[in-house]
């Protein structure tokens, strides 16, 4: 019989102090050796070899994990890197974040969100109101932790997201990490594009809005990027909003829908 004992998996891998592949996991017990063993083949099939490969079990105990829908996902049709930035900020706008907000956040994302002009392994938090910058650890950020899909609900979203031509596991972990933050408290919106060179994609991610997903949010060949969490400063609490995302574990066990947009005029229509 399966075992109901869950534990928390957590790779992290990087080369030359740089990151390179992450990925995290809940799982039963029975589960462990395969989770691990395929975690440290992914680390290894970078085109950048690692120096260093660090993987975190942790056992959740009798901490039952929330259960959440995925956030409904809108594939957004923009020709270019001007047009994609311009209605993300609509969007940002549209949910109570500041113009001023906006504007820092990609200048951050554009040039290195660290003081050192490097990339972070978390995200930084900003005021949605100010864009003033929360984090108490610019070099590292805040990461979210402890969440991934159910069985069955990965079954849906990955049918779901082949179906609309998003093949790439990237896109079903980058909604389950969007998912979770998005319930966090004192979360108003999350913006994020990759800091891989060869990976233009980016999203907007809201429990108003749902996922919504960009082809182009950056220049082919541009190695910065990475998160930016815009709170509402009237209700954000920095130690409630770090305990739910590091510490309290999620379960997607329902994909939202799936749809697509061709024409950006409509998105608000």
């Amino acid at each position: 019989m399966p075992s109901k004992h869950l534990y928390s998996i957590r790779m992290r891998a990087s080369a030359r102090e740089r990151h390179i592949s992450g990925a995290e996991r809940i799982i039963p017990e029975e589960r462990i050796d395969a989770t691990v063993s395929g975690l440290i083949t992914r680390a290894l099939s970078k085109g950048c070899a690692p120096d260093t490969i660090v993987v975190t079990l942790d056992s959740l105990k009798d901490v039952a994990p929330i259960q959440h829908r995925a956030l409904d996902v809108v594939m957004l049709s923009v020709p270019d890197v001007r047009s994609g930035r311009e209605m993300a900020s609509r969007i940002l706008q549209s949910l109570g974040v500041s113009d001023m907000a906006i504007e820092l956040a990609m200048t951050h994302l554009d040039r290195g969100v660290s003081p050192s002009g490097n990339n972070m392994r978390g995200a930084m938090v900003l005021d949605a109101s100010t864009g003033d910058r929360l984090e108490q650890d610019r070099e590292r950020g805040v990461r979210a932790s402890r969440f991934d899909w159910s069985d069955d609900g990965e079954k849906e979203i990955t049918r779901l997201l082949t179906d609309a031509g998003l093949t790439h596991f990237r896109t079903r972990e980058a909604l389950a990490l969007a998912t979770k933050v998005a319930h966090a408290p004192g979360m108003v919106a999350e913006l994020c594009w990759s800091d891989d060179p060869d990976y233009t994609a980016g999203y907007v991610a809201s429990l108003a809005m749902g996922y919504v997903r960009f082809p182009v949010l950056k220049h082919r060949g541009n190695g910065k990027g990475g998160r930016a969490f815009f709170v509402d400063p009237d209700v954000f609490e920095m130690e409630a909003f770090l305990t739910y995302l590091q510490t309290r574990p999620v379960l997607i066990t329902e994909a939202g829908q799936c749809r697509q947009v061709l024409d950006p005029k409509k998105f608000f229509t």
